[in-house]
Protein backbone atom coordinates (compact mmCIF):
# COMPACT_ATOMS: atom_id res chain seq x y z
CA UNK A 1 0.00 0.00 0.00
CA UNK A 2 2.35 2.58 1.30
CA UNK A 3 -0.15 5.57 1.09
CA UNK A 4 -2.77 6.71 2.62
CA UNK A 5 -4.78 10.12 2.44
CA UNK A 6 -6.47 11.34 6.19
CA UNK A 7 -9.15 13.20 6.34
CA UNK A 8 -10.44 15.05 9.43
CA UNK A 9 -14.00 16.15 10.57
CA UNK A 10 -14.21 15.05 13.68
CA UNK A 11 -13.15 16.83 17.18
CA UNK A 12 -11.70 13.83 18.86
CA UNK A 13 -10.33 11.46 16.22
CA UNK A 14 -7.02 13.43 15.09
CA UNK A 15 -5.15 10.79 12.54
CA UNK A 16 -2.57 13.28 11.93
CA UNK A 17 -1.33 13.40 15.96
CA UNK A 18 -2.21 9.85 16.31
CA UNK A 19 -0.06 8.72 13.58
CA UNK A 20 2.77 11.40 14.54
CA UNK A 21 3.51 10.39 17.70
CA UNK A 22 2.89 6.27 17.12
CA UNK A 23 5.30 6.45 15.03
CA UNK A 24 8.23 7.66 16.91
CA UNK A 25 7.07 5.66 19.68
CA UNK A 26 7.78 2.25 17.13
CA UNK A 27 11.24 3.14 18.01
CA UNK A 28 12.06 2.47 14.60
CA UNK A 29 13.60 5.86 13.91
CA UNK A 30 16.45 8.17 16.00
CA UNK A 31 15.89 11.45 12.90
CA UNK A 32 12.67 13.47 12.73
CA UNK A 33 12.50 16.69 10.36
CA UNK A 34 9.24 18.59 11.23
CA UNK A 35 7.76 21.61 8.98
CA UNK A 36 5.49 23.89 10.35
CA UNK A 37 4.41 26.78 9.74
CA UNK A 38 3.28 27.70 13.41
CA UNK A 39 4.51 26.20 16.87
CA UNK A 40 2.33 27.14 19.54
CA UNK A 41 4.27 27.31 22.64
CA UNK A 42 2.74 30.31 25.10
CA UNK A 43 1.40 32.11 21.75
CA UNK A 44 0.62 35.66 23.23
CA UNK A 45 0.69 34.83 26.82
CA UNK A 46 -1.46 31.30 26.43
CA UNK A 47 -0.32 28.73 28.14
CA UNK A 48 -0.84 25.87 25.10
CA UNK A 49 1.98 23.71 24.67
CA UNK A 50 2.21 21.75 21.71
CA UNK A 51 5.61 20.17 22.77
CA UNK A 52 3.68 18.54 25.60
CA UNK A 53 0.40 17.40 23.32
CA UNK A 54 -0.28 13.77 23.30
CA UNK A 55 3.17 13.30 25.46
CA UNK A 56 5.35 14.17 22.07
CA UNK A 57 7.88 15.22 23.97
CA UNK A 58 8.46 12.21 26.24
CA UNK A 59 8.46 9.97 23.33
CA UNK A 60 11.11 12.26 21.70
CA UNK A 61 13.22 11.68 24.87
CA UNK A 62 12.21 7.93 25.17
CA UNK A 63 13.60 7.24 22.41
CA UNK A 64 16.47 8.94 21.55
CA UNK A 65 15.32 11.07 18.72
CA UNK A 66 17.10 14.18 17.15
CA UNK A 67 14.54 16.64 15.70
CA UNK A 68 15.07 19.31 13.10
CA UNK A 69 12.26 21.61 12.91
CA UNK A 70 11.64 24.38 10.25
CA UNK A 71 9.28 27.45 10.47
CA UNK A 72 7.77 29.63 10.66
CA UNK A 73 5.16 31.81 8.58
CA UNK A 74 5.63 35.18 9.86
CA UNK A 75 6.88 37.71 12.45
CA UNK A 76 4.65 36.89 15.26
CA UNK A 77 5.00 33.23 15.41
CA UNK A 78 8.91 33.58 15.74
CA UNK A 79 8.61 33.75 20.01
CA UNK A 80 6.01 30.73 20.07
CA UNK A 81 8.89 29.09 17.70
CA UNK A 82 11.77 29.29 20.45
CA UNK A 83 9.24 28.58 23.20
CA UNK A 84 8.76 25.19 21.61
CA UNK A 85 12.63 24.85 20.45
CA UNK A 86 13.93 25.74 23.88
CA UNK A 87 11.34 23.78 26.32
CA UNK A 88 12.39 20.69 24.26
CA UNK A 89 15.89 21.13 24.47
CA UNK A 90 15.20 22.04 28.83
CA UNK A 91 14.11 18.44 28.80
CA UNK A 92 17.52 17.03 26.92
CA UNK A 93 15.94 16.68 23.68
CA UNK A 94 18.27 17.63 20.69
CA UNK A 95 17.03 19.86 18.53
CA UNK A 96 18.09 21.84 15.53
CA UNK A 97 15.77 24.83 14.50
CA UNK A 98 15.98 26.09 11.81
CA UNK A 99 14.13 29.69 10.35
CA UNK A 100 12.85 31.17 6.66
CA UNK A 101 14.76 33.50 5.85
CA UNK A 102 11.51 34.81 3.90
CA UNK A 103 9.13 34.13 7.05
CA UNK A 104 6.85 32.56 4.64
CA UNK A 105 7.28 28.96 5.26
CA UNK A 106 4.02 27.77 5.13
CA UNK A 107 4.84 23.52 4.04
CA UNK A 108 3.79 21.07 7.02
CA UNK A 109 5.87 18.32 6.59
CA UNK A 110 6.86 15.23 9.19
CA UNK A 111 9.49 12.69 8.18
CA UNK A 112 10.65 10.13 10.62
CA UNK A 113 14.22 8.47 9.85
CA UNK A 114 15.91 5.49 10.94
CA UNK A 115 19.11 6.85 10.75
CA UNK A 116 19.31 8.93 7.36
CA UNK A 117 16.96 6.89 5.30
CA UNK A 118 13.31 8.39 5.38
CA UNK A 119 10.83 5.67 6.17
CA UNK A 120 7.54 7.44 7.10
CA UNK A 121 6.13 10.56 6.21
CA UNK A 122 3.36 12.95 6.45
CA UNK A 123 2.44 15.78 4.17
CA UNK A 124 -0.78 18.02 4.53
CA UNK A 125 -2.30 20.97 6.53
CA UNK A 126 -1.97 19.74 9.96
CA UNK A 127 0.50 21.87 11.59
CA UNK A 128 1.85 22.37 15.25
CA UNK A 129 -0.57 24.10 16.92
CA UNK A 130 -4.10 22.97 19.10
CA UNK A 131 -6.38 23.33 16.52
CA UNK A 132 -4.79 21.66 14.50
CA UNK A 133 -2.58 18.66 17.22
CA UNK A 134 -4.98 18.50 20.01
CA UNK A 135 -8.74 17.03 20.29
CA UNK A 136 -10.26 20.21 22.30
CA UNK A 137 -12.91 22.74 20.53
CA UNK A 138 -12.73 24.41 17.98
CA UNK A 139 -10.75 22.44 15.64
CA UNK A 140 -9.62 22.29 11.85
CA UNK A 141 -11.06 20.57 9.63
CA UNK A 142 -7.66 18.78 7.94
CA UNK A 143 -6.35 16.40 5.15
CA UNK A 144 -2.87 14.73 5.32
CA UNK A 145 -1.46 12.48 3.29
CA UNK A 146 0.97 9.53 5.19
CA UNK A 147 3.40 7.59 3.02
CA UNK A 148 5.73 4.71 4.73
CA UNK A 149 7.90 1.96 3.24
CA UNK A 150 6.43 -1.67 3.63
CA UNK A 151 9.36 -3.30 4.54
CA UNK A 152 8.54 -2.26 8.14
CA UNK A 153 5.95 -3.78 9.66
CA UNK A 154 5.51 -1.52 12.69
CA UNK A 155 4.80 0.83 10.19
CA UNK A 156 2.58 -1.32 8.41
CA UNK A 157 0.40 -2.34 11.56
CA UNK A 158 -0.14 1.07 12.47
CA UNK A 159 -1.80 2.08 9.17
CA UNK A 160 -3.46 -1.10 8.92
CA UNK A 161 -4.97 -0.53 12.76
CA UNK A 162 -6.29 2.97 12.18
CA UNK A 163 -8.19 1.76 8.83
CA UNK A 164 -9.69 -0.57 11.52
CA UNK A 165 -10.62 1.75 13.77
CA UNK A 166 -12.07 4.02 10.90
CA UNK A 167 -14.11 1.39 9.06
CA UNK A 168 -17.55 3.32 10.21
CA UNK A 169 -16.36 6.67 9.52
CA UNK A 170 -15.33 5.52 6.06
CA UNK A 171 -15.74 9.13 4.07
CA UNK A 172 -12.65 9.81 6.35
CA UNK A 173 -9.94 8.41 4.65
CA UNK A 174 -8.59 7.12 0.97
CA UNK A 175 -6.76 4.67 0.57
CA UNK A 176 -4.61 4.19 -2.39
CA UNK A 177 -1.50 1.66 -4.24
CA UNK A 178 1.25 3.77 -4.81
CA UNK A 179 2.55 2.61 -8.32
CA UNK A 180 6.39 3.74 -9.00
CA UNK A 181 5.57 2.96 -12.54
CA UNK A 182 2.95 5.46 -12.38
CA UNK A 183 5.07 7.67 -10.94
CA UNK A 184 8.16 8.57 -13.31
CA UNK A 185 9.55 5.18 -11.94
CA UNK A 186 9.96 7.04 -8.23
CA UNK A 187 9.38 5.17 -5.41
CA UNK A 188 8.13 6.83 -1.89
CA UNK A 189 11.46 5.99 -0.25
CA UNK A 190 12.43 8.21 -3.45
CA UNK A 191 9.60 10.77 -2.49
CA UNK A 192 10.79 11.16 0.63
CA UNK A 193 14.42 11.61 -0.15
CA UNK A 194 13.17 14.63 -2.41
CA UNK A 195 11.06 16.17 0.15
CA UNK A 196 13.96 15.98 2.99
CA UNK A 197 16.27 17.40 0.07
CA UNK A 198 13.68 20.46 -1.03
CA UNK A 199 13.39 21.23 2.57
CA UNK A 200 17.10 21.41 3.62
CA UNK A 201 18.10 23.00 0.25
CA UNK A 202 15.49 25.68 1.26
CA UNK A 203 16.41 29.46 2.37
CA UNK A 204 17.33 28.73 5.49
CA UNK A 205 18.92 29.80 8.93
CA UNK A 206 19.55 28.84 12.24
CA UNK A 207 16.62 30.12 14.45
CA UNK A 208 17.94 32.56 17.05
CA UNK A 209 18.10 32.43 20.60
Amino acid sequence: MGLVIFLRKRQNENWFRKLLVNSMDTGLGNNVLLCSGFFQEYFKGGIYQVSTEANFDGVLLKHKINLTTVGVHNPQWLTPYKNFRDNLKNQGIVVSAKLSTTFHWHAKIFILKKDDRPIFGIVGSSNMTRNAFGVTTPFNFEADVFLWLDEFKELNDLITESLVEIQQFSSEVIIADYDPEKNFGLTIEDRLIQLVSDVENGELTDLPD
